[in-house]
This record gives C-alpha cells, structure tokens and sequence, in this order.
C-alpha cells in the first residue's frame, strides 16, 4: 500500500484547475493567443491522465502475458495538442479523448483481434467503452491510408483513492509490426522532408498518394487485407506505386537516413528530446519527467519532446522508431 500511494503523489491530481479554466486556456492556444499561465494550466490537465494512463498499462500488460508484443504508454505533446485545436481537428481540450495513450504492436491481425477481444471482456465491465468502434481504422482506413484500431475508454472506479481520476479518458491504440512500420514512415518522411502527410491532406497531393498506395500494397502483401483503395488492381496499384516514387524519391530517401545509434537508459520514465541530435533522459519517477519535458515544452517550444513510459528499453525503439529515424522494417516491405 506504502508504494501505491507513493505513486499517486508522484503523479498530478484533478481539482487545481476548474473545467471552466481549462477551456479558457485550451480555447486560447486554438485562437493562437495562449499565455504562459495558459499553456501551464493546459500541461497541468494533460498531466492528470498519468495516473489513469499508468493504471491502463498495468492492466494491458498483464494480458500480454509471454506474447511477443510491444506496449509503451505516451502522454500527447503540448505542440501535438496546439496543433489540433489551432486546425480544427479538436474542438475543447477538456475532452480531448486522446491526451494520454497506450499503444500495442502486434505480429499479426490475429493476435492484435484476439488480445482486443480478451481485453474489451475484462474491462467493458468496470471502466467505459465511449468510442463503441468508432475508431476502427482496419474495417475503415483513413484516407490518408493509416490504419489500425483506436479505442477509449473512461476511468471508472467506486472508491478513493482512485476516484479522483473518474471521469478522465485513455486511448489505446492497437497495430500490426506492418501498420506500425508504414505509420512510423510517414512520420519520419513528414520530419525530412518537412511536410505533412499525418496531418495536412491536400497540401501535397503525390507524396500523399504515394503514402496512401504503399499503405495499400502492404495491406494486401503483408496481412491479404485491403485499405483505403480496395477498387484498384494489382498491377494498377504496383505500377503507379513504383512511377511515384522514381519522380519523388520519398522512399531512397528514407533509405538513406541512418537509424540513431544511442543509448536508452536503463529507466521506466523516459524523455526523448529532440532537436539536432536525440538525446533520452531517464528519471526515477513520473512526476520528475513530466516536469522536465514541461519545461523544454514552454521555454524550449521549436523542441520536439515527449514523455513515455515503458518496461524495456527495447520497447522503446520499437515503439518510437520516429524518433530514431528507423524506417528500414517500412522499406522491407515495400516492392523490390
């Protein structure tokens, strides 16, 4: 019990700000018009998930067992969460469903459906279901060819101490080693290339097609599913696929990009800070790294920074290959 409550003060805990303050703040950052005191207070309702977030994984894991499956657990960056409100994409960042996530990667869609399955009949029970398949990216992928299956859920428990937390809401993410890899390449080749596949459809129409037939070919060759485009033939598909990519060369250059060779240390609470170089800084507790990424995340903002959780260094790299510029499991994918 001693280590139990050790941790809940270690986290952040709702009740220091009002809803209504947290919308005026949130509503400030969209209009682009934020204080300090704003963005602090927009930190401070982002970090009040940790505790929920971290009860989440211990139960995601537990139902991981001996399987060969990665799980890390991410708080959103406060860039990440500007950038939603300030295009639209969220509306109020009180109910932002996704501030805190967890994400699993699996070998196959049977496992990823087999392991949701489990987990939906253990939870459902105690805490609740809000998306109700709203989120399932394999049956509809985006067009902008991710895919992958979202759900979230709300916190719900009878009694202190964690009732405090009722109310807040976790986003679990589950994708193959395939969908990862493709998703993780988009984020890579958005950073070099300094676009915006992820987020910004339209703003450059071949890049994204590319991204999009690519998302298709590995669909169909790595899991015999269909995407985005499940109208267009193989030889269509390969043919416009290979043609893009000798007028753009997206792909050699991700070739190209070296994967960071860095230690990770040998820590839970991790901080990934990255600016010319990747540096990760581990921390003993939650509350003392959110509390540096916090202060690279106002004083330091062109700064890309995130904190994540994770058992294992190796999750690490798998889970965050972005970071480390790692597209090589993308590019085996695609066609020789």
């Amino acid at each position: 019990m001693h280590n139990r409550w050790n941790m809940i003060e270690s986290v952040v805990q709702p009740g220091l700000h009002s809803k209504r303050a947290i919308e005026r703040a949130g509503k400030a950052m969209a209009e682009c018009r934020a204080t300090e005191e704003d963005e602090k207070i927009v930190q401070y309702w982002r970090d009040c998930h940790a505790y929920v977030l971290n009860t989440f994984q211990g139960t995601l894991r537990r139902w991981i067992r001996d399987n060969p499956y990665v799980l890390v657990q991410r708080l959103k960056r406060l860039n990440t969460v500007r950038d939603k409100l300030q295009t639209g994409r969220s509306q109020d960042v009180s109910s932002m469903h996704d501030l805190a996530g967890c994400r699993i990667i699996f070998p196959s869609i049977d496992d990823l459906r087999k392991y949701r399955d489990e987990f939906h009949a253990k939870t459902r029970a105690k805490h609740e279901y809000v998306s109700s398949g709203k989120y399932d990216y394999l049956t509809n992928p985006k067009a902008t060819g991710y895919r992958g299956m979202h759900d979230v859920f709300r916190y719900r428990v009878d009694g202190p101490p964690g009732d405090v937390w009722n109310g807040l809401r976790v986003e679990i993410q589950y994708r193959t080693q395939a969908q990862h890899a493709w998703a993780t390449a988009v984020e890579i080749s958005d950073l070099i290339d300094h676009a915006r596949v992820k987020f910004d459809q339209g703003a450059n129409n071949e890049r994204e097609r590319l991204f999009v037939l690519a998302s298709e070919y590995i669909a169909r060759e790595a899991e015999g599913m269909r995407g985005y485009l499940p109208d267009i033939s193989d030889g269509v598909l390969l043919s416009e696929l290979r043609s893009l990519e000798s007028q753009l060369g997206v792909f050699s250059r991700l070739r190209a990009v070296s994967s960071s060779q860095i230690d990770i240390p040998n820590s839970k609470n991790l901080v990934l800070v990255f600016s010319d170089q990747l540096e990760i800084e581990g921390f003993r507790s939650a509350r003392q790294a959110m509390e540096e990424r916090n202060h690279y995340e106002l004083f330091a903002p062109d700064v890309d920074v995130v904190y994540i959780r994770a058992e294992k260094p190796s999750e690490v790299a798998n889970a965050f290959r972005n970071y480390f510029r790692d597209a090589r499991a993308f590019i085996s994918l695609l066609p020789q």
